[in-house]
Parts: C-alpha cells; structure tokens; sequence
C-alpha cells in the first residue's frame, strides 16, 4: 500500500454570521458515506498506540479497532455493504 499524504480540504470554518459550512464550490458529501471516528486517548508514553471507536452515521454499525488496519477494514465493510444494498 502506498502512503499518501492528508490533504487540506478547507480551512472555511462555520460561523453563525456567515451561516454557512462548506465553500459553494465545494462538491456535496453524501451522508451516507459519513463516519465518525473516535480515538482513545493514551497514557504518557506510549507510543503511536491506534485505537478507538469507529461509528458508520446512517446504518449505527459500530466497531472499536486496535489499529489503522481494523479502522479499514471497518470502512470497507460498511461501504461494500451500501455498495451492495443499492444495487
């Protein structure tokens, strides 16, 4: 697998003044392809620990992982299944 690196969507932050989210230009996420990821914080002193809870927004499936292997995988699962619900 070949390491990518993040890329900055936006730096467009909300405000209430504004009332917007998201610059206009920017294509439309599909929330049904959202995820929440939540990481467990750990002790001083370890080291790249990569684990926490990982939550697909419209289906409520939910997984805890142990690795950035396990997250995949819970991303693949979830979005193979949408794949195959809508076909």
């Amino acid at each position: 697998m070949t390491k990518r690196k993040c890329q900055l969507v936006s730096d467009h932050q909300y405000t209430p003044e504004t009332k917007t989210s998201w610059p206009s230009e920017a294509p439309r996420l599909s929330p049904t392809r959202a995820f929440v990821v939540q990481f467990r914080e750990e002790p001083e002193g370890t080291q790249n620990h990569f684990a926490g809870r990982v939550e697909h927004m419209t289906s409520g499936r939910a997984a805890r992982f142990h690795s950035p292997e396990e997250l995949l995988a819970f991303f693949t699962q979830a979005l193979t299944a949408l794949r195959t619900k809508s076909l």
